[in-house]
């Protein structure tokens, strides 16, 4: 359970923020059509707003309020539980909301994160990814008093935005939310087990109430600081005290494991060998998960030319890699994609290489979906843009592209985009 008084701080420093902090700053602000929008975060996870009007802030037990220009945000509870199956078939595609929380690229506010979150959600995309480093510092501080201890600063601004965003998300009727803990390189390089164990009995409290459509992924592509792999062990041990303190407070809140390096589909196989300490392969509320960049030769930044020959291989492998451990180790656990993306902008000013929307076209409609297994694109803003945050509009048809078809320049899919 939450711990006492936490929450109605919250609250008041919510409501301290929507009016008084500037869209310049950590503030909750109004999203691009110029409504003022944001939430604040009790306990239960009640929703307060400030609507198009102007009117003050009011928490929500009842009946809806309306925020954003128009979306609904409904009472929230965790409620019924979700199978992390069940959540796997409903999740279809998503997206990431890349350098926002997890690091300084794009403006960590509701306002910036809502408006994608409305673009997305509108081309029939229902699973956010939301990357949020917690230990190391981002936009001038860290989310956690000590980052030896790992206890998350519950009246921090950046938390409060955080929560408004996942409850704006868990407003889209049918929409999955993943939060993660991202870029925590002191953690991972020196093994801090009881960090990582204290984060996560912490976030679990303060996300007790939200719906089960929110889950929680313990770690992302835990790497040493030299980019060398974590050691299986460390890895096994640090996930298994995370899982303890989330199950202590929610028994059905999914949770998602994940390899030992950059979580390439490999990496679970070989950590994973068995599910002990996480559930023994008996948790139905337990989901692993990988990142496709393969080939990273045509994926990767400044890797030069984009008219790198990849094939259908290269597609289905490392899927498949993951669904043999899956249905084997995993007795039927589910997969989920968590990146996937080609840097096409590391080299080029305008998008319009068939190569890629070859690749996009494919990697979820005709390789993933049918596996039953959902993915969320990396889209940062940046390299690799397919939203760009200064006009809130999709920068390129790459978003069309996922969904199956999509527009291409001319027939061949060698163009010239591609040198």
């Amino acid at each position: 359970m939450p711990r006492p008084g936490w929450s109605a701080k919250l609250a008041l420093a919510t409501l301290v923020l929507v009016t008084g902090c500037d869209a310049g700053n950590t503030s909750a602000v109004g999203d691009a059509r110029g409504v003022g929008s944001a939430s604040s975060v009790g306990s239960a996870g009640s929703v307060g707003s400030a609507g198009a009007s102007g009117n003050a802030a009011s928490g929500v037990s009842g009946g809806d309020t309306s925020v954003g220009g128009g979306a609904t945000v409904s009472p929230q509870g965790a409620g019924a539980p979700i199978s992390s199956k069940a959540a796997a078939a409903a999740m279809g595609k998503g997206f990431n909301l890349g350098q926002m929380f997890d690091s300084t690229q794009q403006p960590p506010t509701l306002a910036a994160a809502s408006a994608k979150i409305d673009a997305y959600y509108a081309k029939g995309f229902r699973l956010v990814r939301i990357p949020v480093t917690w230990t190391e510092p981002t936009n001038g501080s860290s989310l956690v008093g000590d980052p030896a201890v790992g206890d998350v600063n519950r009246t921090h601004p950046r938390l409060l935005v955080i929560a408004s965003v996942v409850d704006y998300a868990l407003s889209k009727p049918d929409m999955y939310v993943v939060l993660n803990a991202h870029h925590e390189v002191a953690l991972k390089t020196q093994n801090r087990a009881a960090v990582l164990e204290r984060l996560w009995a912490d976030i679990a409290e303060i996300f007790a109430e939200r719906q089960h459509r929110l889950i929680f992924e313990i770690l992302n592509e835990p790497h040493r600081s030299d980019d060398t792999p974590m050691p299986a062990a460390d890895l096994r041990n640090m996930t298994v005290k995370a899982y303890a303190k989330i199950r202590a407070v929610d028994p059905a809140r999914i949770i998602v494991i994940g390899g030992n390096q950059w979580f390439g589909a490999a990496e679970i196989p070989a950590v994973w060998t068995s599910l002990s300490g996480v559930g023994n392969g008996d948790d139905p509320y337990l989901m692993a998960t990988f990142h496709h960049y393969n080939p990273w030769t045509f994926c990767g930044n400044d890797q030069g030319s984009y008219d790198d020959p990849w094939t259908d291989k290269d597609l289905s492998q490392p899927m498949d890699t993951m669904l043999a451990w899956a249905n084997s180790v995993g007795k039927g656990l589910p997969v989920y994609i968590g990146e996937w993306s080609v840097a096409w902008g590391s080299r080029y000013e305008k998008f319009g290489c068939n190569n890629i929307r070859q690749y996009y076209q494919k990697l979820h409609s005709q390789f993933a979906a049918p596996r039953g297994v959902p993915t969320a694109v990396w889209d940062d803003g940046g390299w690799f843009k397919i939203y760009d945050h200064a006009s809130n509009a999709f920068d390129n048809n790459l978003v069309d592209c996922i969904s199956g078809t999509c527009d291409w320049d001319g027939t061949e899919r060698f163009n010239a985009a591609c040198q």
